[in-house]
């Protein structure tokens, strides 16, 4: 059988590894993850300081939102 191959990769993966995004980072995390929580910790420090509209945090929450659950699905 042919070694796995990440499309857009010029290097077949081992089956072992994992893409970038979806390996653990920091307490289990992954990239994803991580930058969900920043974009939401964002949000309310742009909201806080009276630099942004709601509706631009609001935009920004579920951004985040989403990040955080686009993450948790990828790693299994």
């Amino acid at each position: 059988m042919p070694p796995y191959r990440t499309p857009g990769t010029a290097y077949p993966r081992s089956r072992g590894e994992r893409a970038v995004l979806t390996r653990d980072i920091l307490f289990g995390m992954n990239m994803l993850s991580l930058a969900g929580f920043v974009v939401m910790g964002l949000s309310l420090s742009l909201r806080r300081m009276a630099q942004a509209r709601a509706s631009l945090c609001v935009g920004l929450m579920c951004l985040g939102t989403v990040l955080v659950f686009i993450g948790l699905y990828a790693s299994g």
